[in-house]
């Protein structure tokens, strides 16, 4: 017996329809009721469980496929991750090169300004 929901609750308000001679019209429309609020309350959860389903499940941006794509490019920079550290040494490097560079620069400047000075005051008479 492979019966839907759809199906056992149609089954059960037949059975009410024939039992309405029988049970006191109070009672009945209760039951009626409660039955009519849990097939509304069962298409209401069917349509929550079928969102939640799309939002999980969606090939574009489901929750899935961005734990995929994060999972994907974490694993990328780790296997990246020696070759950042290969590069930021060289940088840490070539940034004391160019302090070094920058330092003599300076000596040789100031150099040959106090070379020209004293050449300059050389040749002027005082």
């Amino acid at each position: 017996m492979a019966a839907t929901q759809k199906e056992v609750l149609e089954l059960i308000l037949s059975e009410i329809a024939t039992m309405k001679t029988k049970l006191p019209n109070g009672e009945l429309k209760r039951m009626e009721e409660a039955i009519r609020d849990l097939r509304d309350n069962y298409t209401t959860l069917k349509e929550d469980v079928s969102d939640i389903k799309y939002t999980l499940l969606n090939p574009e941006d489901g929750i899935i496929v961005r734990v995929n794509k994060n999972s994907d490019w974490r694993r990328e920079r780790e296997e990246k991750q020696k070759y950042y550290d290969r590069i930021v040494t060289e940088f840490e490097k070539m940034k004391d090169w160019k302090d070094g560079v920058t330092k003599a620069l300076w000596i040789v400047f100031t150099a040959l300004v106090g070379i020209i000075g004293w050449i300059l005051s050389g040749v002027m008479p005082m």
